[in-house]
C-alpha cells in the first residue's frame, strides 16, 4: 500500500505541529501576569510591588515571582519571557567519573 506524497506531507506537518506543542508545553508559555502590592512588615508601611508571571506547562499552569519594583508602573514596565527558562522535563546526564 503506498502512500501519495500529499498524505506523506501532511503527516510530516502533522509531527511537527505535535513537537512543537511539545517542546512549548515542556518550556512553559506565557499565559498572564498580576502585580501584587506587599509590605515588609507592619514597622515598615512603604508598600512594593511584585510582578508574578504565569506559565502553561504539561501538568497545569506554574505560577513564577519575577520581580519587585518601588512603583507600580516599574512593576507593570518589567518584563516576563515568552517561555521559562528551565524546562518541565530535564535531560538526564550521566555524572562523570573522576579518572
Amino acid at each position: 500500500m503506498l502512500i501519495s506524497p500529499v498524505r506523506w506531507s501532511l503527516l510530516g506537518l502533522g509531527l511537527a505541529v505535535v513537537l512543537s506543542a511539545a517542546y512549548f508545553l515542556n518550556r512553559g508559555v506565557l499565559v498572564g501576569s498580576r502585580i501584587e502590592t506587599a509590605k515588609l512588615s507592619d514597622a515598615y508601611p512603604v508598600p512594593f510591588y511584585k510582578k508574578h508571571c504565569r506559565y502553561l506547562f504539561f501538568n497545569g499552569i506554574q505560577q513564577v515571582w519575577t520581580a519587585s519594583e518601588s512603583t507600580r508602573e516599574e512593576a507593570e514596565q518589567s518584563s516576563c519571557a515568552s517561555l521559562k527558562s528551565e524546562p518541565v522535563i530535564h535531560r538526564r546526564r550521566k555524572p562523570s567519573v573522576p579518572g
